[in-house]
């Protein structure tokens, strides 16, 4: 994997963003695990993300997507005049301040402009699309919709037909351990999407089946299609939503998978399997039977001026640990229980 952050996302500062004080953030070219309790601004910040990463022609392109992933009204942290972000890749960076008024709002932007990355950008939300995708892009495009406007990025990437020949061969090692962890492929015909189990005759179509299930096979078919390339930044709210914890172990391999490959990653989760398991591999990367990719975690946590943020190169690094507290208190009253039920006469 590539230890340079050509078109890679470098660093990130927020101040009076949405939930967020004032925090730095540096990031990794390879897997980012962002921590923290509801209402922190994980999805915030990896939606911002996108929206700039995304982002070619600073003064529509992004104003118009960050209003169309974000309420308005939760621009601007509670009590405060703006929000101040500043953006940084390949050696320059861009400043968007977003100020509150009457009506509207406005944002200016600092020079130099927005530079672009020449890479994927790639979104996926808690849900999967494959089980809702026939119809999902035009009923979008045409009627009104409060669904997240992700969805329906999610969708567009989703729509292409698969690859072929050599631009599928080049694709397949991505494809390996997911089709091995589910026994399965994905099928498509016309706006209808099936998984082919192995042994099985029958196409199951993907709105009868498990929706964990359809949440890898998504994956793979994102990667036939070439949504999904070693080249794809990709953001993951939840990856664990609907997912037994064995494919959560899947998921962390196949996280690593992908940044050996070349893709940076940003992962928000409040899953326990998950960021320990990465951190595992970051801990032992020395002894490890496969190569390890350059990680980081990061815990966000409400201060006295809004979520601030500590970072670490492993899990045991962060002094703010919702994932572990949770676990923490479920066995301290295992424990409790456990001395209880020892005084209790026979």
């Amino acid at each position: 994997m590539a230890k340079d952050f050509k078109n890679k996302i470098k660093r990130l500062e927020l101040e009076n963003f949405t939930c967020f004080g004032k925090v730095a953030m540096d990031f990794s070219p390879g897997i980012n695990v962002i921590i923290g309790e509801n209402g922190t601004g994980k999805t915030h910040l990896l939606k911002v993300l996108y929206a700039l990463s995304a982002t070619t022609q600073p003064d529509i392109l992004f104003i118009e997507k960050i209003f169309k992933v974000f309420d308005k009204a939760a621009l601007i942290k509670e009590n405060f005049d703006s929000s101040h972000i500043s953006f940084f890749m390949n050696g320059e960076h861009s400043t968007v301040q977003m100020k509150r008024e009457p009506v509207n709002y406005t944002d200016v932007f600092s020079e130099p402009s927005f530079v672009y990355i020449n890479s994927n950008k790639l979104f996926l939300p808690t849900l999967e699309m494959l089980s809702w995708f026939k119809g999902f892009i035009s009923s979008y495009e045409n009627r009104e919709s409060y669904v997240d406007e992700t969805y329906y990025r999610l969708a567009k990437a989703i729509d292409p037909l698969s690859l072929k020949g050599d631009s599928l061969k080049k694709q397949l090692p991505l494809l390996k351990e997911l089709e091995i962890a589910i026994n399965a492929t994905v099928v498509r015909k016309g706006d209808d999407f099936f998984i082919s189990f192995k042994g099985s005759k029958k196409l199951q179509p993907a709105p009868l089946v498990a929706s964990g299930i359809n949440k890898l096979a998504q994956l793979i078919w994102l990667i036939m299609n070439g949504s999904l390339t070693k080249d794809t930044i990709l953001f993951w709210d939840e990856p664990e939503a609907n997912l037994n914890p064995k494919y959560i172990l899947v998921v962390a391999k196949f996280l690593q998978t992908l940044a050996n490959a070349g893709c940076q990653i940003f992962v928000a989760t409040h899953d326990y399997l998950l960021p320990y398991d990465l951190s595992l591999s970051a801990e032992y990367k020395k002894v490890s039977e496969t190569p390890v990719p350059d990680m980081k975690f990061f815990s966000l946590f409400k201060g006295k001026s809004g979520t601030e943020v500590e970072e670490g190169a492993t899990m045991p690094d962060l002094g703010h640990d919702a994932v572990h507290e949770g676990l923490t208190l479920h066995q301290d009253r295992e424990d409790r229980l456990f001395q209880k039920s020892l005084n209790i006469n026979p």
